[in-house]
Order: C-alpha cells, then structure tokens, then sequence
C-alpha cells in the first residue's frame, strides 16, 4: 500500500503549493497543454450542464487560454464582473441556451454574491489539475487503502467513508481522507473513527464525528507511511472500539407488515423479526456478519443486504433505542433494548427477539420535507422502509415528541434520552448557496440485473461506463448526482415497467467495477408501473425520458418527478388490511370439505399451477378458491389475489392487451388485468400470487387466452418459453407468466350451455369437483347461527332427498344438485319459518322449475318435500 500512500500524498504536497501560491497556481494554469485546456472547455461550456457561475469562469477562462491569453489573478476578475453583469454582449460566442441561463440565473438571498464561496483561486482552479487519469487512480487508491485497513484491523462490522480532492462539498481542496466506522451508524459523523487525512504532513488517528455530543478530543498524530498508519491505528483499536461500544445507537424497527404486529409487541415489552426467507433459525451464538452469511448459505464475504438487517438487530446493544414505524413516515412508539438476542421455537413468525422497555406508545406523524437532510435538501421520509437499520434523525423525533408532549420530557430525561429544540444536522451549503433535491431516471436492463432481486435497504452501484469502456449517454449527469437524489427505478425493455424508488448514496467513486455512483432502494413498488401508463400523459410530454428513452441516466425536473410519483401512488393504492395466519384446521369459517380433500386440492394446485373447481350452484366454489389461496400463503393477504369474471363479451384486450383511445385521442397499448397481475407477481417472485376467474366457461376461451394456452403450463412458466404478444410493439417485447402465479378457475356445471369447455384448454387445468356437503360441519354452522335444532334436520333430510331425486333424473345428474350456499344466510333474530319459505318461494322454486321446464308436477311435487 505504500505506491498508494505514496501516490496520493506527492499529489497532495503539489496541490498545496498551488493553493498557498497563486502565481504558483497561475503559472501551472498557462503551461496546461492544450488537449486539456479544450476539454475543460468543453466540460464546463456545454450548454446543457446546469448553469453555474464558476462553471462558466472555468469554460470561459479555458476559452481564452485557447486563444493564447495569459491568465492572471486580473483577468480572472475581468471575467467574474462579466459574470455578476450578466454581459451577454461578452459572451454572445456562446450557445443561446447557455445565455438564457446567465440571464436567467437567480442568486441566493443572505449568501453573498455568485464567487463568495470561490474567493481562492484553488476552489475554482482545482479542476483543471484533479481530473482523468489524476482523479481515476486518487479514488482507487483510496478505496484500496480503506479497504485494507478494514481487513488488517479486522474490522469487519465497518464501513469505508473517503472524501477525495474534491473534499466534501466539491470546492476543492488540498488533501484527502477516510474513515472507518462502525455499520452501525448512519454515518460517519455520528461515531469515532479509524481516520487518515493524506496530505503534505499525513495525519492519522482517532477522529471523533461531527454529530457526537460531548466527545472526546481527537487523537492523530503525523504518519509517514503506510505501515506506520496501521500501527498506530491498531494500538487504538480498542480504545475506538469501546468509545463506539459506549456510544448509544439509534434504530428504526417496524413491527410486522404495516405495523400489524405492534399492539402484541408492546402489550409482551419485545421487538421481534421474521426472516424465514433467510433459512436461518437460532443465531445466539453467531458473533460475525460473516458466520451469519454462512448460515444463511452466502458467502463470507459476501457484502450484500441480504442479512444487514438481521445482524444489525442481533448485534444492537442494550440500551440502543428503537422506534416502532408504520411505513416511512409514522412512529408508533419508542423503547429502550434491554435484552440479548433470543430465538423462540413456540412462535411460526417472527422468533428472532429482543427484550425492550416500551417509554411511550404515543403516534407522531411525520410531514415530508420538515427535516433538513445534511448534505442538502429535505427528507422526504423520516424513516428506512426496511425491517431493522439506523436512523439519523433520531434527536428530531425525541425533539418533535416534546413538542408535541410535553409530559415525555421528564420520561425522556428519567431514561437519558435526548433532544432539543432546535433542529440537528444544519445542511452544508454548496458551491451557490443553494440547497436542492435533485430527480433522476435510471434505466435498468432486466438482463444485466432485476430491480424484483432486490429488498428494501440494499445498496447497488451503476457504472458510469458501458461494458466496453465507453461513457455512458449524458455522462454529465453521473458526475451532477449526489447524496438525497431521488431515482426513479426503470426497467428496459423487456419489462418497460418502474419498478423502484432509489436514493442516491454516494455520486461518482472509484469502486469494484470501476468508476460508478451508489444508490439505496428505499421504496419497492408494490404495483410496478408499465411504460404505457405514464408515455402519453400531457404533463410528460416534453420529459428527455420519453423524448428520447436511449441512455441510462435521465434527469426529471421536479414537477415531472412529482407527475410520475402521483401515478405510482394512485396505482399503489391498496386498502389496508388485518393480515393474519391462516391453517385450515384452525379456521372457524373453514368451508363445508373434509380437510384431507381440501389440502389434496391445495397439493394439486402447487403441482399443476392451475385449476378448475367445477360443480353445482351453491357449492361454494369461490369460497374455496380463496381459502385454498390463504393456505398457500399461509396467511390472510387478499392483495395478493386478484378475481375477475368472464362473459361472453370478454375479450383478449380486456384479459391481456389491446388498443384503447387515449386522452389524446389517438390509440395507444393497454395492459389487461392479467397481464398486469404476472407483472406484479413477477415483480414479487419470493411470494405466491392468485388469479380466480370465476365462471371460467362463460368466456370465448380460446380468443380470451390466446397465446397464453401454452404459457400457463407448469412446465413453460419461465423465460426460456416467453413469447412475442399480438400487440408486442418491438421485438423484445415477450412475456412469460411466473412461477410464483396460481391460476384457479370455477365453472358451473349446472349450465347445459357451458358444460364443455375447449379441450386444448382442459388439459392444462387439473379438475376438481366439488359436491354439496350436509355433514357435520354444515350442522353446525346452521346450528351456531341460530337455527332450531327441527328446521336444522328438516332442511338436511329434505334437501338430501331432493338431490338424490336430480341424481337419478337421466337428464340431469349429479351436476344440477342443490348446493349448502342457498342456507348459509340466516341471521340471528330472523323468522326461521319466513326465511325458509322465502328461499323456497323465490331461489330454489325458479331452479327447479328451470332444470324440470318440461315436467312441473315434479316441481310441485319436490315443493312439498320442501314445506316446513
């Protein structure tokens, strides 16, 4: 490591010298070879990079050492006056639309004029020297010195944090650092680091983080190698280590799908999670990220969020701090771990545990952008949408629940916890004293990687060159991003859907493959949106997205993020519901099926992936196929079933895809409600979805279905099989239907119309009948209901000779037989008596004299049967 120690600090010796000497400055300016002086002109006078002041000092004096001027500290203040007087005569030599922009441009209130924050020389000149080859082997050389002091510390639960010479708010700088701290943190500020300033006296130590309160003096002494870095950073380990130790963390928890699961952790004073997924069960004894990959059958070194979150809810300390969250903007409680980690074998969810002292369950909601973000703009959400990570703005929650509770504060102080009035984290001002989110659109191809492989919380990075080695479309927007951007996550075609909401982390870094940007998924779309949703709607129409869609990255302005992010939200609207566990054998409302043929039904469905449940009216055929549903998910979670219908005018469009008039009054691709379903439960392989299509027969099944009689076959549900639709707009444009869907259809067997279905169709589909059942269970019901025990036997006796009667009719048969459902509708209180000759007179009457139109002396025969 000492090329890279070495490398960094000669640059950093060179670039002090130009800071501390401005003819030294000038004098390297005016010997700049050519080549680059063109391209620093050509990077900071393009007219569609987002106009600044100092860029257009940095183009302009570029421009005038082309035409061989000498620069000196006086030109360069010739230029700003130009700049400050918006003298467009001046720079009439420039595009028009870099004109507007001087013209146009608006500085900020109370921050000084457009240079205040470029009074030196350095902070404009910075990039003429720290750039390409220059810039490029600074980053990896950081990350690689990070990186192996991380290794050869042994500091496995750390995170790498460096800043280059662009130093940490892009006005140049003289030196470069890194940090080492704990994952913990939500950042580097908030901890002690393991720290190293390379510059022309390198530094190295203990470095306490901006945030701490009432820390601890730094402890750095001068280094001048690499060797002599680890040593000393190795004989503070310890001392680093246990100040972090001491240091109290701050965590958001969310207790079960929307909060589903908070009244029972709080009444039992636990947090708990649920990482079946994982395959990992008790992990007491498991003291490393890395033993916990194993476990969960990664690699060790494996640096994924796959279990980041589980190890940091094992590994928080008693005495850290949760808050109890309902979505991204709703905390529900705060307690205090008082507990280790334990696994509890009684419970089918949720057995990784935690003892906690609930302080307060009071609600306090959140209004985006109310909290400044620290390195600029608003946070849109005050918490993490995953399970169990770090939160920064724990002392604005602490604060706000004073506020607004005033009888917490001496709750809050009994148990030392923390919190002011005023705001934290007062955001760094950058290069023009403006503070702004930036939005951006991110094309991703499904082939390279999927958006439905990530989880909430996951860290990704993206190349700012393609696989060849050239700039991306637009590179300028790679080097524009920043920290608290906003991206919208956009998957190519074939998917054409947004399928994310990202969060820049970090913008361009040297990393594993290169130079790329980081980003974090904060919010994975229940319901993708497909690319004709949003293509024709007016408020997109001059968007670069759809204007031209060839490139990776996109800028939004705000008003197009703020279109898009309304069409996600009304097509995530899904009603909120009471998710709960679900056996059959514990169901209080289990439908009338002996429960060994129920559980072969659900095994012939996971088998076959699709099926028909065929059988007289009344049978409870719909019923059934959502309980089937339930026991496959194990749990109540009705939006993740979708029914529909078919009639005799139900077509390919409405089921698949067809063109519908738009607003524009042209015709234009709409996705049908199955289509869209697979897309959904593509989007979502790790949970099972349900299609029901009821009265599966009533349709035109051939025409309904089209393509898909062979994809939905158990065997073709992949990739591999995908096809090319009827109104496919480009070549690549195929779709498969996933694994993870269940195709369960009811047909009645009661209609002489309809019996016979198309046999291509038939055998894709196992078959199941389904027969009226007067057990016990039926008994029952009527029983619990209400019913008296004499009405109870008559219609049971009366009933099943009736059914027999139709099962020895030639002309009918077993499938015309009266089903339970008819008397499942007796309400406590009612008149027994007017309820039955009710659905005498007016339901089963009108059957009996449709399925025996030809004989109604039978019917009046089988009324007197049913006479009570």
């Amino acid at each position: 490591m000492q090329t890279q120690f070495q490398y960094i600090t000669d640059l950093a010796k060179q670039y002090q010298k130009y800071s501390e000497d401005s003819n030294e400055l000038f004098t390297a300016i005016n010997s700049l070879p050519q080549n680059i002086v063109e391209d620093i002109f050509n990077e900071y006078g393009d007219p569609e990079r987002d106009f600044k002041p100092v860029n257009l000092l940095r183009a302009d004096t570029a421009r005038l050492l082309i035409n061989d001027k000498k620069i000196t500290p006086e030109l360069v203040e010739e230029v700003k006056d130009y700049i400050r007087n918006k003298d467009t005569n001046y720079f009439k030599m420039y595009s028009p639309n870099l004109i507007e922009s001087l013209n146009n441009y608006k500085e900020t209130k109370g921050k000084g004029d457009y240079f205040t924050v470029w009074n030196l020389p350095w902070r404009v000149f910075f990039v003429y020297f720290y750039r390409g080859t220059y810039k490029e082997t600074t980053r990896v050389y950081l990350n690689q010195i990070g990186l192996r002091l991380k290794s050869e510390l042994e500091l496995n639960d750390y995170e790498l944090h460096f800043v280059d010479f662009f130093g940490p708010n892009n006005f140049g700088s003289t030196y470069c650092w890194l940090a080492l701290y704990p994952i913990t943190k939500e950042s580097h500020k908030d901890s002690y680091q393991f720290f190293v300033q390379l510059s022309s006296n390198t530094e190295a130590g203990r470095f306490a983080g901006y945030s701490l309160k009432e820390k601890k003096p730094n402890k750095l002494k001068i280094v001048n190698s690499y060797d002599e870095v680890l040593e000393y950073l190795r004989d503070l380990k310890p001392e680093i280590i246990k100040l972090n130790n001491e240091i109290r963390d701050y965590y958001k928890f969310a207790p079960g799908e929307q909060a589903i699961e908070w009244n029972r952790f709080y009444k039992e004073d636990i947090i708990a999670v649920n990482y079946k997924s994982l395959g990992v069960e008790d992990i007491s004894n498991i003291n490393s990220r890395e033993k916990l990959n194993e476990a969960a059958g990664l690699s060790p070194d494996d640096s994924s969020n796959k279990v980041w979150n589980l190890w940091l809810f094992i590994s928080a300390k008693i005495g850290d701090l949760v808050f109890a969250s309902k979505g991204v903007n709703t905390c529900l409680g705060i307690g205090i771990i008082t507990g280790q980690y334990y696994y509890d074998n009684d419970k089918e969810n949720f057995n990784h545990k935690r003892k906690v002292k609930w302080v307060t369950d009071k609600i306090y909601q959140y209004k985006p952008d109310t909290l400044d973000y620290p390195t600029g703009g608003k946070y849109k959400a005050l918490f993490r949408p995953d399970t169990f990570s770090p939160t920064r703005a724990w002392e604005f929650i602490l604060s706000e629940y004073v506020r607004l509770y005033p009888e917490l504060k001496s709750v809050f102080d009994d148990n030392n916890l923390k919190y002011s009035i005023s705001e934290i984290n007062t955001p760094d001002e950058n290069d023009d004293g403006q503070i702004e989110t930036n939005y951006w659109w991110l094309n991703a191809n499904p082939k390279i990687w999927n958006m439905s492989d990530l989880t909430e919380g996951q860290k990704e990075t993206y190349t700012t060159h393609n696989e060849i080695g050239n700039k991306r479309r637009i590179y300028k927007y790679f080097e524009e991003v920043k920290p608290g951007d906003l991206v919208v996550g956009y998957e190519s075609t074939p998917t054409k859907q947004i399928k994310a909401i990202f969060e820049i982390t970090k913008g361009i870094h040297d990393g594993a493959r290169g130079e790329e940007i980081e980003f974090e998924l904060i919010e994975k779309l229940e319901i993708p949106v497909n690319w004709n949703d949003i293509k024709n709607n007016p408020s997109l129409e001059n968007c670069e997205v759809f204007i031209n869609n060839q490139g990776s990255l996109f800028k939004l302005s705000e008003e197009e993020y703020n279109v898009i992010r309304e069409i996600i939200d009304n097509k995530n609207i899904i009603q909120e519901e009471k998710i709960k566990r679900y056996k059959f054998s514990e169901d209080i409302d289990k439908p009338f099926i002996d429960e060994e043929e129920f559980l072969q039904i659900v095994s012939l469905l996971k088998r076959k992936k699709n099926i028909i449940l065929q059988g007289p009216p009344g049978v409870g055929k719909t019923f059934i196929a959502r309980k089937i549903a339930y026991q496959i998910m194990g749990e109540v979670r009705n939006s993740n079933i979708e029914m529909v219908q078919f009639h005799q005018s139900y077509s390919y469009e409405d089921f698949i895809q067809g063109l519908r008039p738009t607003q524009k009054g042209i015709f234009d691709l709409k996705d049908g409600i199955f289509y869209s379903f697979c897309q959904r439960a593509l989007a979502h392989p790790d949970r099972p979805f349900f299609f029901i299509i009821d009265e599966i027969n009533r349709g035109n099944l051939s025409k309904i279905f089209g393509e898909l009689m062979m994809l939905i076959e158990e065997d073709k549900r992949d990739e591999n099989f995908s096809l090319k639709l009827t109104y496919a707009e480009d070549e690549d444009d195929k779709f498969y239907v996933p694994k993870n869907l269940f195709i369960i259809g009811t047909m009645n067997t009661a209609d002489r119309s309809l019996a016979i279905v198309d046999y291509a169709l038939r055998r894709r589909f196992a078959f199941v009948s389904l027969k009226p059942d007067y057990g016990e269970n039926f008994r029952n019901f009527l029983s619990i209901n209400g019913l008296s025990d004499s009405l109870i036997e008559h219609i049971i006796s009366s009933i099943t000779k009736v059914n027999e009667i139709i099962k020895k009719d030639l002309n009918l048969g077993e499938g015309f037989q009266i089903g339970h459902s008819y008397f499942c509708t007796y309400q406590k209180d009612e008149d027994e008596k007017k309820w039955w000759n009710d659905i005498i007179t007016f339901e089963l009457k009108p059957l009996l004299e449709e399925i025996w139109f030809d004989d109604l002396p039978k019917v009046n025969y089988i009324i007197e049967i049913l006479r009570y």
